[in-house]
């Protein structure tokens, strides 16, 4: 049996560090919970650390599922809502759900699922086993959910999640997709003037006397390149996405750049709104499951993929842990608006949280909505002085040499 190492706080406030064996996490925080005591972290012992725990063995847990698959647990997720507030048990409702269910994947997995959960296992536990499908918040939740007796509230609070983080990405995947097709329009464009349109002109350059200019000579260099020597230019760009990818690994390059992407002007507000949206909803969805404080925020950074909002909710996390209310832990935040942090802090102290945290995303969510209508209006502008930019240089570097031989000509 595994061993977690568990740090948890008494009733005095004293924070002690304790080896915990139990066959799961939500196993050892069970036990120092009925010892009267306030877990804080838990994480396996260094001993377990490096050995293959067997709820990894169909998947890579947190790993982003398809499209398909995602709107299928969507749908799970409802089904559940509805079926736990109704009473039904849930081996029985798991088997009704699968029978329903489209999706190969996920139907096989809810027939494991229910398999698990009859030889005695709890539903998050049977979550948990299928890491590839069921991120670690949602077993999370779940588990709280079990533990608090509050799995209809829970599911039908993972399904609103689940159903604004899909409604924010299409969002800003609708915002995105006018730019990804001009931009393909030009790159196709170009090529074709690239190998099809310039070589013509370059026969006709090499009867020129004197040196061209320097467009023209930038632009015969590369379609000479992509006509003489296509396999060195594939191998240049292949090694340029390679080299990209592997400066892109670098943590201290992510930080930089995830930092740099939320300076950028109206995109930066835009991302800052979509993760203050994931990061709101989630605070308020575990802490309504009735997790540990702690816990929601520690998950709630695990969810933050810009790595400067990740170390914010960190430094959330520890102030919290060091003792400090949830209102300056609050305040210490580089990200939150003032407006944002003061409600919170009002909230706190009239005992309204979950009403302020509903206020909180709805403002964002407004927030974000905004910064897409301004984004797709200012890309159009942009997209045209892009697009006018690479027709002026290819009309200098045609036209110009042969203004200069007209001119010539003109004048023998």
């Amino acid at each position: 049996m595994p061993k977690y190492l568990v740090q948890y706080a008494d009733a005095s406030g004293v924070v002690t560090d304790d080896l915990i064996e139990a066959g799961t996490e939500r196993a050892a925080l069970a036990q120092t919970e009925s010892r009267g005591f306030t877990p804080i972290r838990v994480r396996l012992a260094q001993t377990e650390k490096h050995r293959t725990r067997p709820s990894q063995a169909t998947g890579r847990r947190d790993q982003r599922p398809s499209k398909s698959l995602a709107r299928a647990v969507t749908d799970f997720t409802q089904q559940m809502a509805a079926v736990a507030e109704s009473g039904i048990p849930v081996v029985q409702a798991l088997r009704a759900i699968r029978e329903q269910t489209a999706h190969p994947v996920l139907k096989a997995a809810l027939g494991r699922i229910a398999g698990r959960i009859e030889g005695g296992r709890t539903l998050a536990d049977a979550l948990d086993a299928e890491p590839a499908i069921f991120s670690t918040i949602y077993v999370k939740t779940v588990a709280a959910g079990e533990l608090a007796g509050k799995l209809p509230e829970v599911f039908l609070s993972l399904a609103r999640y689940q159903e604004q983080e899909d409604e924010t990405a299409a969002r800003v995947k609708s915002a995105l997709f006018y730019p990804a097709l001009v931009v393909g329009a030009l790159v196709v464009a170009t090529l074709f003037m690239l190998v099809f349109v310039v070589p013509q002109f370059a026969r006709m350059f090499e009867q020129f006397k004197g040196e061209l200019p320097l467009p023209t000579r930038i632009l015969l260099f590369i379609s000479g390149a992509m006509m003489n020597h296509p396999g060195y230019v594939l191998a240049a760009v292949a090694g340029l996405v390679l080299l990209f990818r592997v400066v892109l690994r670098r943590e201290a390059v992510r930080r930089w750049l995830d930092v740099r992407l939320l300076s950028v002007p109206v995109f930066g507000k835009l991302l800052l709104g979509v993760y203050m949206v994931r990061f709101v909803e989630l605070i308020d969805l575990l802490t309504q499951a009735a997790l540990p404080i702690t816990h929601a925020i520690n998950a709630t950074a695990d969810a933050m993929t810009n790595r400067a909002i990740r170390e914010d909710v960190r430094g959330m996390l520890r102030a919290v842990e060091g003792g400090r209310s949830l209102t300056e832990a609050f305040a210490g935040t580089r990200f939150l608006t003032p407006l944002v942090k003061r409600m919170l802090a009002i909230g706190e102290q009239a005992g309204r949280t979950e009403q302020v945290f509903a206020y909180v995303r709805n403002y964002y969510v407004r927030q974000t909505s905004q910064m897409v209508r301004l984004l797709s209006t200012l890309i159009e502008p942009v997209m045209v002085c892009c697009l006018a930019g690479v027709v002026l240089f290819f009309a200098l570097a045609i036209f110009l040499p042969m203004w200069k031989l007209l001119k010539l000509v003109g004048t023998a």
